[in-house]
């Protein structure tokens, strides 16, 4: 068995990414954005920021509902196959936190738990400001989050086949309380003419209440909506589950006085 070196997972998986992925409703989600988009979004355009993009399929479902889209990822291997399957969008290379953009975009997503990279809180507050300032007035920051108080237990198994390899995808959330640092482990098999090499990764990953959530959005300038992590329907958050999607609206400027 060959175990590579931690930190090394994403450049050596990335063209298998996307079969790790292969559960992932993007048409539902890149729907949804579409629906969310109509129902909160006041900006009037369709200038949109994925981040966290990955290999760009997002990208390619908001492209294909006629957005002009753009990708941020800090992998340069996940943006070169972003690239390939999205050769119009732009496409940047850095940390969430270091977005610098103003008055760009009216719609930008962070979906599968990717804004809790943000790590610490403090670097979290930083890409909140930052996504704020990049939007429109009217525009929408929209991404899904987790209640610190769910994260125990939780582990996502999938399967793959590339050629005659299988590929064994795990990963799931630790939560030592208390703090704010939740671990991200992730473990990946492949097997293949009877020999097995495995993958080994950590990330550090911010853990928060919704309610110090909702604080830091309104610091920000946002108006939040919380909702149900429903990508089939739109619905308000009941209060209860502890994953949410939240539209995080930049409210248009107030009207000046005659």
């Amino acid at each position: 068995m060959t175990t590579p070196t931690a930190g090394s997972l994403y450049a050596d998986l990335s063209r298998y990414y996307d079969g790790f992925c292969a559960g992932v409703d993007y048409a539902g989600q890149a729907d949804f954005l579409l629906r969310a988009h109509g129902c909160f979004g006041e900006s009037g355009g369709r200038d949109y920021l994925d981040l966290g993009c990955g290999t760009g399929v997002l990208l390619a479902h908001m492209q294909q509902r006629e957005f002009t889209v753009s990708g941020l990822d800090y992998s340069r291997d996940m943006l070169d196959a972003a690239a390939r399957r999205c050769p119009q969008a732009e496409l940047l290379h850095g940390d969430m936190a270091a977005l610098d953009a103003v008055d760009r975009y009216d719609l930008i997503s962070s979906l599968l738990y990717s804004l809790h990279y943000s790590h610490p809180l403090a670097v979290l507050s930083e890409t909140l400001r930052r996504a704020f300032r990049a939007l429109k007035p009217g525009g929408m920051l929209l991404f899904d989050a987790v209640d610190k108080r769910g994260l125990q237990g939780r582990e996502v198994v999938s399967q793959g086949q590339d050629g005659d390899a299988t590929f064994t995808y795990r990963s799931g959330w630790i939560y030592p309380e208390p703090g704010e640092t939740m671990e991200l482990r992730v473990a990946i098999r492949r097997e293949q003419d009877g020999e097995t090499t495995e993958w080994h990764d950590r990330h550090a990953m911010t853990a928060l209440t919704f309610d110090d959530l909702r604080a830091r959005l309104e610091a920000c300038g946002f108006d939040p909506v919380f909702l149900e992590r429903d990508f089939s329907t739109l619905r308000r958050w009941d209060g209860q589950s502890l994953n949410v999607l939240v539209a995080a609206l930049k409210p248009l400027p107030a009207p000046t006085a005659a």
